[in-house]
């Protein structure tokens, strides 16, 4: 899948020494937005042959639900995500207890995918973690 045409969302990508980073800014959340910012971040990393992400998420306004995010975890899990290491920056502390659940379910379908509360243990968990 392309990236989107016009989306609601800004993604910005940076090369950094070990691995791809990208920065998700948006006023609205949803599950459709969430997922289609997935699909452009994957398909950006299939372009650029990245082996690791590190993805802060700066989007506004109502996150998808546990469920809608185990939905968007299955969705995902035939794209190059699935063979990366991926940590993610959530630094609303509330959206913390639903999105650790979409990171359980990453780990039933074999992704290595992490959830973060700080940007400096995401960024040392990528690069150094196991």
């Amino acid at each position: 899948m392309g990236a989107s045409v016009n989306p609601p969302y800004r993604l910005r990508f940076e090369e950094r020494v070990d691995y791809l980073f990208v920065e998700v800014t948006s006023l609205e959340d949803s599950a459709a937005i969430t997922l289609a910012s997935w699909l452009d971040i994957a398909a950006e990393c299939e372009r650029r042959g990245a082996r690791r992400l590190l993805m802060v998420d700066r989007q506004l306004g109502n996150s998808p639900n546990a469920q809608e995010l185990v939905g968007i975890v299955h969705a995902l899990k035939s794209t190059v995500l699935a063979r990366m290491r991926i940590a993610m920056f959530e630094p609303r502390p509330e959206q913390l207890p639903r999105l650790e659940h979409a990171e359980l379910e990453a780990i039933e379908v074999g992704a290595s995918f992490r959830v973060f509360n700080s940007l400096r243990a995401a960024e040392v968990w990528l690069r150094y973690g196991d």
